[in-house]
């Protein structure tokens, strides 16, 4: 069967947008793809960094709560603000939950902390490497 020669003209015109067309989809799909293993990336390293944020926290509360439960002298509400922060880094969620915000909870359990350490009359932080050992940032 002979083609119309208007049919073969139009399949030219129309091949430079066809095939941009594929490669628009193409570029896409696979943008789409590397942008998910992007996130799903930071999302773990952000993850890891909260939890090790969190388990500080927690490990430093178990410490100080051994300690001034054995001390006859302890005042009542150091402990409660210890048990407290506790609490607080407990209930913290461990999955996604679309209608917390994660931000919010993360700075109240923070701002406990600090208060945790005014009333102890410690100085402290949750880094656990000195400034000179870290890793140099790329970017």
């Amino acid at each position: 069967m002979e083609r119309d020669f208007n049919d073969v003209l139009n399949d030219i015109v129309f091949a430079d947008n066809r095939y941009r067309q594929m490669g628009f989809t193409r570029g896409f799909s696979l943008g789409e793809e590397a942008g998910w293993r992007e996130g799903y990336t930071l999302g773990l390293q952000k993850g890891a960094q909260l939890a090790s944020e969190l388990g500080f926290y927690q490990g430093f509360v178990h410490a100080w709560i051994t300690v001034l439960e054995k001390d006859e002298t302890t005042k009542q509400r150091k402990l409660v603000a210890l048990r407290s922060l506790l609490e607080m880094t407990k209930s913290f969620p461990k999955t996604n939950v679309p209608d917390q915000d994660f931000v919010e909870r993360i700075q109240k359990i923070r701002a406990k902390f600090k208060q945790v350490l005014s009333l102890l009359d410690v100085n402290s932080s949750c880094d656990p490497e000195p400034e000179d050992e870290r890793p140099e940032m790329s970017f």
